[in-house]
């Protein structure tokens, strides 16, 4: 082994992390994209929210011709309408699962200062993105697309510092972390969609097959 091999090993050791970073990558650009990917979405949120008011509608005008189903002893029509009502619910639920989570990615991204917050907050924020764009190809496509492009958007920062840093195998925590967000938004979003959302009158009579007295 060399003098100068040792000497620069040395050297370069001696360097901190966040200096060896700036030397690799222009800090203003990466500043920038996140800033940009807060910005993206923003707007998915307010189409979230436009979307969850809209099923709220929807889910209201169910529910009630569904109530004048019931009243009317038509146990097949109040049936046909109580599963609709199940089925904007179960939107309605990942629509608000998602507003939350998003909601945690973006005060974590707005946080973000320098090299050590973006390795720490973008590769468990990218694993959440890409999941939530899953869940939502089949509820909104509009916003699962806008999501799959900002996952790539997130991707390449995690590519860019892991890079910089040599240290992308060492975020593993990052799924751990993903899911530890997605969990505690489902809780918050099953009271939020119950009180929005209210149940249905039991149908039951009805799915047996006779109206009651």
């Amino acid at each position: 082994m060399s003098n100068r091999f040792v000497s620069d090993w040395v050297r370069n050791n001696d360097v901190p992390l966040s200096r060896r970073i700036t030397d690799k990558i222009n800090p203003e650009p990466l500043r920038e994209k996140v800033n940009k990917t807060v910005y993206r979405l923003n707007l998915v949120q307010r189409k979230l929210e436009d979307s969850r008011l809209r099923m709220e509608q929807k889910h209201k005008a169910l529910f009630n011709k569904c109530v004048a189903a019931q009243q009317a002893k038509d146990s097949a029509v109040a049936i046909m309408y109580a599963n609709e009502c199940s089925q904007v619910r179960k939107m309605a639920q990942t629509v608000v699962t998602s507003q939350l989570a998003i909601e945690q990615v973006t005060l974590r991204l707005e946080t973000v200062k320098d090299f050590g917050d973006i390795a720490i907050e973008v590769m468990p924020a990218a694993k959440l993105i890409h999941t939530l764009k899953g869940r939502l190809a089949g509820v909104i496509p509009e916003v699962s697309m806008q999501l799959g492009q900002i996952g790539q958007t997130l991707d390449s920062l995690v590519l860019e510092v892991g890079e910089a840093t040599a240290q992308t195998s060492s975020f593993i925590a990052s799924g751990e972390d993903a899911e530890h967000i997605l969990a505690e938004a489902a809780v918050v979003a099953e009271q939020k969609v119950r009180s929005g959302f209210p149940p249905l009158p039991s149908t039951e009579p009805a799915e047996r097959g006779y109206s009651p007295p």
